[in-house]
């Protein structure tokens, strides 16, 4: 299948699912992630605002946030993107494609090329399709690779979070895209060993 094919086919299975079942699914992802070292130790998470029939990341923003971490959310400015903080879920505003967005906010922006060695850093990574190597088919705009690899210095624990139809055996992957890795599901934590 090409990426354009499995990006179609998941799409279709993830808009499938009933909401009861879609919320269900959210909260095991959840729970396993919560129990996660990464999550445990991180005093920064930085994760995507869900969107339509993606995993929800509502419930783990309010969570993460009691749990007095910071958390970062991302806003497209053209072809770049960087991550703000956010104190809660109000005051958010719709992109042009109706995706919540922080206010872009320069005293709130992540510094990552600050901070880039002094501890690791929770991603959130969104995607349609994962596979068991931790290549990712995301949406096409290749915005979190580009961000990745702008702060490669950068600790980030990059991290999926997927219903388990999303994950494949195999995906066709390029040179630029960046692994995960881990790749969590309703069933299953993935740790990869990437780089071997």
């Amino acid at each position: 299948m090409t990426k354009e094919q499995i990006r179609s086919d998941m799409k279709r299975k993830r808009s499938s699912l009933l909401k009861a079942e879609h919320r269900k699914r959210s909260r095991l992802i959840h729970k396993k992630l919560f129990e996660t070292e990464a999550y445990r130790h991180c005093s920064s998470l930085l994760t995507y605002l869900s969107f339509g029939d993606e995993v929800d990341t509502g419930e783990l923003i309010i969570k993460a946030l009691a749990d007095h971490k910071k958390v970062y959310v991302p806003r497209v400015d053209k072809k770049e993107m960087e991550f703000y903080e956010i104190p809660n879920l109000e005051g958010l505003i719709l992109s042009k494609f109706g995706i919540p967005e922080p206010e872009p906010d320069q005293n709130r922006i992540f510094p990552a090329s600050v901070q880039s060695q002094l501890e690791d850093y929770l991603m959130i990574v969104p995607g349609l399709a994962f596979d068991l190597s931790g290549n990712r088919i995301g949406y096409g705009g290749g915005y979190y690779d580009r961000y990745l690899s702008r702060y490669a210095g950068t600790r980030f624990i990059k991290t999926a979070i997927a219903f388990d139809f999303q994950l494949m055996d195999y995906i066709p992957a390029d040179a630029a895209d960046v692994k995960m890795d881990y790749i969590i599901t309703p069933t299953r934590v993935l740790p990869l060993q990437l780089g071997e």
